[in-house]
């Protein structure tokens, strides 16, 4: 279980505080890195850079944002990470395990893990700019269904998305003074809600699990989406039709985020009912 909070380092300018690199969001969603001013100012005056004292501050941001961001397809490839870290973050909302991703690409799991969280540590200050961007959109898209406009009921809903993304991102204070490590879980968490299962996860083939559920179409009533039951093997199917998580989360109103760590606990218990069962 990923831990659900990024810890990552912003340089700062020990004198007033403000962060050295600053970015800017295009109509697209689409990220990119803004000069400092006092840069420009010397570039257009032909000045040697102005020499300032920095600091490392540390600042957290929730996974499942990272993860939206990733999937949304606007975050950045760097030189000396040349993986695909869209198709990579894709397989693990699928639920491949971080070991069979690593072993497909020829690389220790370790090391994977390690670079996996690295790339999420880079990405962050960029997915934050992103994501106070893709908020700001609410309120460009009409009501549905007749409702009220985002002054009304909408702006109530949208509020109450925002606090539910807070909720879901809240973690043991313990965890949040270290650095994020795949494979750290939230002990209280897992103790409050009844939809996670901590027993040791059974062992099953993904293409017969999918299967299964494809099949048996099994639905937990305590495994809730949009305070709903959630119907995977509807959502499975959308997956097998060529649709992302990315696209399916917009189609359901449900951040692709959490969409991911539910279909993790649901699938844990689908290969549980298949192991009682003697499916697999």
């Amino acid at each position: 279980m990923d831990s659900q909070i990024v810890t990552y380092k912003v340089l700062k300018n020990a004198r007033t505080g403000k962060p050295i690199t600053k970015y800017t969001v295009d109509d697209g969603g689409r990220v990119s890195v803004a000069k400092p001013e006092g840069e420009q100012l010397s570039m257009d005056l032909g000045l040697p850079p102005e020499k300032v004292e920095v600091k490392a501050d540390p600042e957290q941001i929730g996974l499942e944002i990272i993860q939206d961001f990733i999937l949304s397809g606007l975050a950045p490839r760097f030189d000396d990470m040349q993986y695909d870290f869209l198709e990579i973050t894709e397989r693990l909302a699928d639920g491949d395990t971080y070991l069979k991703i690593a072993a497909d690409i020829g690389m220790g799991v370790g090391v994977f893990v390690v670079m996996v969280d690295e790339y999420r540590k880079r990405v962050a200050p960029m997915a934050t700019r992103w994501d106070e961007w893709r908020k700001g959109q609410v309120n460009t898209v009409p009501p549905k269904d007749g409702g009220e406009t985002v002054d009304g009921q909408q702006e109530d809903q949208q509020n109450d998305d925002q606090q539910e993304e807070k909720d879901e991102t809240n973690t043991d204070p313990s965890e949040q003074s270290g650095e994020n490590k795949p494979g750290d879980s939230d002990k209280s968490e897992n103790d409050q809600n009844p939809a996670i299962d901590t027993d040791s996860e059974p062992v099953v083939d993904k293409d017969e699990l999918e299967k299964f559920i494809m099949e048996q179409r099994p639905i937990f009533d305590d495994i809730k989406l949009a305070d709903q039951p959630a119907d995977f093997p509807t959502l499975l199917q959308k997956r097998h039709e060529g649709k992302t998580w990315m696209e399916i989360s917009k189609e359901i109103n449900v951040p692709s985020g959490q969409i991911s760590s539910k279909y993790g606990v649901y699938k844990k218990r689908v290969a549980k009912m298949m192991k009682d069962n003697g499916a697999a």
